[in-house]
């Protein structure tokens, strides 16, 4: 505690010394003392006193403002949370002013000193002299404000203007020398240092051009922060305030006149923000200001920049802070004809702001007065001025408002009252167009006429057009359109169009639908066919599909043939027997009795008939010993195996009407394995594997040359799946013959674990996590 209470005081003392512009001896020691106790600190990345000096790097007359320590900056996005602060999307007034890079805003040196420019240490002066007496001299002002001339000895320049220099040094010079010229100009100009203290985003010292002013120090520091005042910033010079500067004159008027020189040990002082108000609404520059006191709402109406055209002053609202804990709304009137008629009245109207006080000035209401309108099927819609007894016919131009397919039956003109009630009128055009006044009604304000086309009068009429055809769909309905016309509307025939026979199904009102039949061909090929029937509207026109028609009637046999790859059915009835002799039969290696038969079309038949939806609704719900729900069939059957067909090839080979030599189809496939190896045992048995077929051997004998049924196989279940599809069980299996390529399957027992203990362990374990979650939410609260 007291070594950091003995760093503050250093650090105290050494920021005074800077501010006189020297360290003494003892001073220096305490410095570097001071840099030595902090180590690998931020001292030891920089000097301890980089923050006092200068943040602008002089080399000869070209300044560089170095970036400010990390941490000096303000936090980024400051002015998005000061916008989003205020909950309404107003900013405050004027702080991007300070927005701009510190470069933009600092004094430029090359300028020429103002003739009012005190002489200071550390400036720089040019002496020349000419005639008798040839001399170039380059001096500098010392830190006792003088500068030395040779002969002439020492000469006072702190406080005075170059003018008055160059007397004093002309007197002096001149008892020394005689017929020559003098020239006395400023070459370098000294640094001085300033400060800037408060609510400002980077506060502390700076070192700058001696032409700086306190915008110039303002800028240098970032400008006010969003906690800063804009209205009392104040300079001061040995304790006392030179001034108090309200930035708004500047940001509001353009005057500067308030902005005032500083000199080396300057401070500039940003107090906290002072009082503020909103603004919103029918104004020219709607925000948050800062005010002073004393301000009404007419001076807040002129700090943003006045109202516009449309504000309405009669009902001026002002939201305050009540006396308790609410918030009050007051409507005013400061219209400028309560001004000018009543101004006692308006100066009690234009109250005094207080801190928190938000202003809405509203706009006038959006109604014009006198006006008509009209719409629709006209060639020049709006709104229009209402004349002295105007009619209906003088809005229509007597005729030359209306287009060409223009309803002339019935418009409607729709009346709204002051009341707001709202009638119709029906309008008989084709009346007042041939001279008749009976529905030419005078119209009032804000009537509207709705002018109609034939389009949009007329129902729709359409007729549609299903199956083969480009475009099916539904059409637009044309009189003494005929089935020819629709067809090529839909974009003709499709190849597999039949031709034959089109059907139309028309609809009799009250009666039952009608049925035609016409034949395409004719309709199409011969004019004025009576197969060319002429449409009614809603008439529905069928194209039906030459039957059993296919692109591609193709079967694809694969494997063991002499020809394998895609055939074309050629005739209806072609069976397996048909596509085996075409291509070549077997080969030496074929393995017929193995040959796998699919039709890929099986599966789609059986989700068309919502064969899973069937098993989910009778199956009975099994529970596990955690009355979990087990899998239903529904979910686990893949009805990708029905897709093959279990067929006797040797018997479909043999004779030709076996069932089993069955009719083909398009998309079928049909593949021939090779001669099988074995006999494959796979399951529950000590070795799954392939046994070397032995003739008359049964499963008996295959199981045990597999090492025997294991622990858990499920004896009684054995099975035995044939080359040929078909799958045994039980004795069955046992008792057939087992042929080359058949596979004997041993399922595993089904055991339920009736373990309450290990069921008590797995809900101990459940509840247990559920509880240390319970107890980490507890902690973390």
């Amino acid at each position: 505690m007291f070594r950091v209470i003995n760093k503050a005081i250093l650090g105290i003392v050494l920021i005074s010394s800077l501010a006189l512009g020297q360290l003494t001896p003892e001073q220096q020691r305490l410095k570097d003392e001071l840099i030595n106790q902090q180590g690998n600190d931020a001292f030891q990345k920089a000097d301890i006193i980089e923050q006092y000096t200068s943040p602008v790097k002089f080399t000869e007359q070209d300044p560089q403002f170095y970036v400010p320590p990390e941490g000096s900056q303000p936090p980024a996005g400051i002015s998005e949370r000061r916008e989003q602060s205020t909950g309404d999307g107003l900013n405050i007034f004027g702080y991007n002013m300070f927005d701009g890079s510190p470069e933009s805003y600092s004094p430029v040196l090359e300028a020429t000193p103002p003739p009012d420019y005190k002489l200071g240490p550390g400036d720089n002066i040019l002496v020349n002299m000419w005639g008798r007496v040839d001399m170039q001299l380059d001096l500098t002002v010392d830190r006792e404000g003088k500068i030395f001339i040779p002969k002439a000895g020492e000469i006072a320049a702190w406080g005075m203007t170059l003018d008055n220099f160059r007397e004093n040094l002309n007197r002096r010079l001149g008892g020394i020398y005689s017929d020559y010229q003098l020239s006395v100009t400023l070459g370098k100009i000294r640094r001085i240092k300033v400060f800037v203290y408060g609510e400002v985003k980077r506060p502390g010292g700076y070192t700058t051009s001696s032409l700086a002013t306190l915008f110039n120090a303002l800028y240098l520091a970032g400008g006010p922060s969003q906690t800063g005042s804009l209205r009392k910033t104040k300079h001061l010079r040995g304790n006392k305030v030179l001034a108090e500067i309200d930035l708004y004159r500047f940001l509001i008027e353009g005057d500067n006149s308030q902005d005032s020189k500083l000199e080396s040990g300057d401070v500039v002082f940003v107090p906290v923000v002072g009082p503020l108000v909103r603004i919103s609404g029918q104004v020219k520059r709607p925000a948050i200001y800062e005010i002073c006191g004393g301000e009404k709402i007419s001076d807040l109406i002129g700090l943003a920049g006045k109202t516009t055209a449309e504000a309405f002053l009669e009902k001026v609202s002002i939201d305050r802070i009540g006396k308790g804990d609410n918030r009050i709304i007051q409507d005013v009137d400061l219209s400028e004809v309560l001004r000018d008629t009543n101004p006692s009245v308006y100066a009690a109207a234009d109250l005094a702001l207080r801190d928190g006080d938000r202003v809405s000035v509203p706009s006038i209401f959006d109604l014009r007065k006198n006006t008509v309108k009209l719409a629709g099927n006209v060639k020049h819609p709006g709104t229009y001025g209402l004349r002295d007894s105007m009619r209906i016919s003088d809005l229509i131009d007597h005729g030359g408002q209306l287009r060409h397919n223009t309803h002339l039956e019935r418009a409607n003109l729709f009346r709204t009252y002051p009341d707001q009630r709202r009638e119709v009128y029906p309008v008989g055009l084709s009346e007042i167009l041939s001279g008749a006044d009976s529905t030419d009604y005078l119209l009032m304000d804000h009537d509207s006429l709705a002018v109609y086309s034939e389009n949009e009068i007329k129902r729709d009429m359409t007729v549609t057009i299903y199956g083969a055809v480009k475009r099916p769909g539904t059409f637009e309905y044309f009189e003494n359109m005929r089935l020819s016309d629709l067809v090529f509307l839909a974009g003709n025939p499709l190849k597999q169009s039949y031709l034959l026979q089109a059907e139309v199904a028309r609809i009799n009102p009250g009666m039952p639908d009608e049925v035609i039949h016409a034949n395409l061909e004719k309709a199409l090929a011969e004019k004025e066919s009576a197969d060319d029937l002429c449409l009614l509207e809603d008439d529905k026109i069928y194209i039906r599909t030459i039957p059993r028609w296919s692109m591609e009637n193709n079967v694809t046999i694969e494997g063991e043939v002499m020809f394998p790859g895609v055939y074309t059915l050629i005739k209806d009835e072609e069976r397996l027997s048909d596509i085996m002799e075409r291509c070549g039969g077997f080969t030496p290696d074929a393995f017929e009795e193995g040959l796998v038969f699919v039709r890929g079309s099986i599966i789609d038949d059986i989700e068309k008939r919502h064969v899973r939806s069937i098993l989910a609704s009778t199956e009975t719900t099994i529970l596990d010993s955690l009355n979990r729900p087990l899998p239903k069939l529904d979910q686990t059957v893949d009805l990708r195996g029905t897709n093959r067909i279990i067929i006797d090839v040797r018997e479909a080979m043999k004779n030709r009407k076996s069932p089993d030599n069955v009719t083909l189809q398009r998309g079928d496939y049909i593949y021939v394995p090779r001669q099988p190896a074995g006999v494959q045992v796979l399951g529950a048995v000590a070795m799954n594997g392939t046994i070397v077929f032995k003739k008359g051997k049964n499963v008996d004998y295959y199981i045990k040359a597999s090492g025997g049924f294991s622990k858990n196989a499920e004896k009684g279940q054995t099975r035995l799946a044939k080359s040929s599809g078909r799958l045994l069980s039980g004795g069955h299996a046992f008792q057939t013959a087992v042929e080359p390529g058949d596979i004997v399957l041993v399922p595993q027992k089904v055991k339920r674990d009736k373990s309450w203990f290990r069921s008590g362990t797995s809900i101990a374990a459940i509840g247990s996590s559920v509880l240390t979650a319970i107890l980490v939410a507890d902690r973390l609260r």
